[in-house]
């Protein structure tokens, strides 16, 4: 590992022990989870969470709890997400504004970008059994069927979905995301998957074709994914310790990621991090192992209000200095109303050149607009 990387490593313990320290705890997702201590599915209709909202969510937690003004009872009826009996309907869409260093290589664009357009559909065929269709912009889909059947709370998924590895930050640049082939639109695969809930424990093992972003495999060799998470309590605090792992053998080249992510809670703050080793092995020649990691605090002010924090690193070969990134960043969000969040986040980001990071370093600032339904 470069120098760099052990001394963004020693950043990561840093966080995770100011953290602990300060005993603390907040909200938004993946933070809805470790504010409530539960699963994905207090909040939305797959069980791996994104994606669209339970009826749950949307008429009780989203407008009672989460947005500054709380719904009236004049407003919580009229908040219907079903357009059926059975049938449900939901909806995100995003805009951002992005200003970067005009002459940084690595920045976005500057202006504005529609990061996101989804319409979400689910139909109850029985009390266990649920289609669901998630549609956004260009490429970005899911669609699966799902039954309720195995025991403990568990079920069985089948069709397009992105597979359950680490924390699904909806922020999907954090690096444990982007550098590990999470990035819209090439995050999906299709496959099956099975997933169980045993109290506190959380378990979800897919079997998908190891080609994100396409609908056919092509080298006949399938991935798996497995994620594992257990919650507890120590003390005044709510705890989680989870492991990840991905494994795909390919014809030219073997793909492993392995991590381990969690949370730390309590009181207003909330600390979410992940860490994961990259190993990927060409049929000619070496093999190189690279690290990434995510890391978000966040401290909630006032309902519907709250400051973050965030830390990523990636470092892609830890035996040779081919070159590292590292990112901080700290903002504001807030939702004033149910179906509307804002958000300001200000970021450096640092580069150490070498043959695998070209560029150099700078500052950039993400304005975002979020309708929900």
């Amino acid at each position: 590992m470069t120098r760099t990387g052990r001394l963004g490593m020693a950043m990561v313990l840093a966080l995770a022990a100011c953290s602990g320290l300060s005993a603390l705890q907040a909200r938004a997702l993946p933070r809805y989870s470790a504010r409530y201590e539960q699963n994905c599915s207090l909040c939305h209709v797959n069980p791996t969470g994104a994606g669209m909202r339970s009826s749950y969510a949307s008429k009780e937690l989203v407008p009672k709890e989460f947005a500054w003004s709380p719904a009236t009872p004049a407003m919580l009826a009229e908040i219907d997400p079903l357009i059926g009996k059975h049938i449900g309907i939901g909806t995100d869409f995003r805009l951002i504004y992005l200003a970067a260093d005009p002459d940084a290589g690595l920045a976005a664009q500057q202006g504005f970008f529609q990061m996101q357009g989804d319409v979400y559909l689910s139909f109850q065929l029985d009390p266990r059994f649920t289609l669901y269709y998630d549609r956004g912009l260009s490429n970005t889909y899911e669609v699966f069927g799902m039954a309720h059947v195995l025991p403990w709370s568990g079920y069985l998924k089948a069709g397009r979905f992105v597979p359950s590895y680490g924390w699904r930050f909806d922020d999907h640049t954090m690096y444990v995301r982007s550098e590990l082939g999470f990035f819209p639109p090439t995050n999906s695969d299709v496959g099956l998957e099975a997933g169980i809930a045993i109290k506190h424990l959380d378990l979800q093992l897919g079997l998908v074709n190891g080609n994100r972003g396409s609908t056919q495999d092509t080298d006949r060799r399938l991935a798996t994914a497995l994620n594992v998470l257990s919650r507890f309590r120590a003390g005044p605090m709510a705890v989680a310790v989870g492991l990840s792992g991905y494994s795909h053998p390919g014809l030219t080249e073997d793909l492993n990621t392995g991590g381990v992510y969690g949370y730390l809670a309590g009181w207003n703050v909330t600390w979410l991090g992940q860490v994961d080793l990259a190993r990927r092995e060409p049929a000619v020649g070496e093999a190189v192992t690279g690290l990434v990691t995510s890391n978000e605090l966040s401290a909630l002010v006032h309902q519907g209000l709250e400051i973050k924090a965030t830390y990523d690193f990636v470092d892609p070969d830890r035996d040779h200095e081919t070159g590292a990134r590292s990112r901080w960043g700290g903002g504001v969000a807030v939702m004033p109303r149910s179906f509307l969040a804002l958000e300001a986040l200000v970021r450096t980001t640092h580069v150490e050149p070498g043959p695998a990071m070209p560029g150099k370093d700078f500052e950039d600032g993400v304005f975002q607009i979020h309708f929900l339904y």
